[in-house]
């Protein structure tokens, strides 16, 4: 667990906390009037099932991790 002002302990959570924070910010046009809860969770379910990521090969998660499932069964049935 991350030990508080050390955001060096959980260096994979900074850099996705400044990703999202930079995407709604900058390219979303949130501003700090909107309702910023209900903008993370629509931005949680974009980032998952609408944007595609470069290191999952231009999949979406979900896209990605459904394809992975299905590889799965396959080898645990043969």
């Amino acid at each position: 667990m991350s030990r508080a002002g050390t955001p060096t302990d959980n260096g994979a959570m900074e850099a996705i906390n400044g990703w999202a924070k930079t995407e709604m910010f900058v390219d979303f046009h949130i501003n700090g009037c909107d309702d910023v809860p209900a903008f993370i969770e629509r931005y949680i379910q974009f980032f998952n099932e609408e944007r595609p990521a470069c290191t999952l090969g231009y999949l979406t998660p979900v896209a990605y991790r459904m394809i992975r499932e299905k590889k799965q069964k396959v080898s645990t049935n043969h």
